[in-house]
């Protein structure tokens, strides 16, 4: 379907993308993503509320009210950013070495994973039965997910959307008789 066709930078076109290579490195990579991902979830939450934020304590030296302080923005990016990495860190290291341990690449190894990442996830309200929780309903995702294949096109009508996707236009165009008749029916709006 893909053969022959490359991308912007002239590698073979790779949709749907399937990742692939050493357990490191598609653990670092999922932290890397989970904390960009967490980074720019924090500067939204941030920029949301206009009010300044401030850290509050006995021994926190006040700045000047209405201004935002240096260390509390630094906590508000930090959480997100930590969790959210630590989520993708946990699915990439728990599917890579579900996947080497069963000598597999199916589904199963994505559900091991979603129950590692959903595991770390519900980890934030520090409750027990909403970790459990989070871990079964990542991981029957995350099983759905990669049991359909990454494509999100229903498999009978993958031609039509590649063609729509990297098709060529006819170098002339041909007109619809509706079209046409239109045309001489109102000539002062022939030319539109």
């Amino acid at each position: 379907m893909t053969a022959g066709r490359t991308n912007y930078w002239g590698e073979p076109n790779d949709r749907p993308y399937k990742v692939e290579g050493p357990c490191i490195t598609r653990t670092i990579n999922a932290y890397a993503v989970g904390a960009a991902a967490g980074t720019a979830f924090a500067a939204c939450q941030l920029a949301w509320y206009p009010d300044p934020v401030q850290t509050t304590g006995r021994f926190v030296r006040h700045s000047s009210p209405g201004l935002s302080d240096t260390r509390a923005i630094f906590r508000t990016i930090g959480r997100p950013a930590f969790w959210m990495s630590a989520a993708g860190a946990a699915f990439a290291a728990a599917e890579c070495t579900a996947e080497a341990a069963r000598g597999k690449s199916d589904s199963w190894n994505a559900a091991i994973g979603g129950m590692a990442g959903g595991f770390v996830a519900g980890a934030v309200s520090k409750r027990p039965g909403i970790m459990v929780s989070t871990a079964l309903g990542m991981g029957l995702f995350m099983f759905a997910l990669d049991m359909t294949s990454p494509s999100s096109v229903y498999e009978p009508h993958q031609g039509e959307v590649s063609h729509k996707m990297y098709g060529v236009l006819p170098k002339t165009h041909k007109e619809s008789e509706e079209l046409a008749s239109l045309k001489e029916k109102y000539p002062k709006f022939q030319n539109l």
